[in-house]
């Protein structure tokens, strides 16, 4: 799980949607992927911080991206 601060939170809320956006993929689509419902990756879009460190790879990879594309951490 991440540590993030609002802005953090909403940045990362953002990269998540666009990314899965790019790759033409609905919510439904990548909640099947990651073997969970609709509902739960909506959350989970909605408090990236909570997101374990093997979903966010999953979700990288998915979306064709660095982990760092998406969760973006403070330096």
């Amino acid at each position: 799980m991440f540590d993030y601060s609002s802005r953090h939170r909403e940045e990362a809320q953002m990269e998540l949607i666009e990314a899965r956006k790019k790759e033409r993929y609905t919510q439904q689509n990548v909640a099947d992927y990651l073997g969970v419902s609709q509902i739960t990756y909506a959350t989970m879009k909605k408090n990236p911080g909570d997101i374990t460190l093997d979903d966010a790879r999953r979700l990288a990879s998915l979306f064709k991206v660095d982990v760092r594309d998406i969760f973006p951490f403070e330096r």
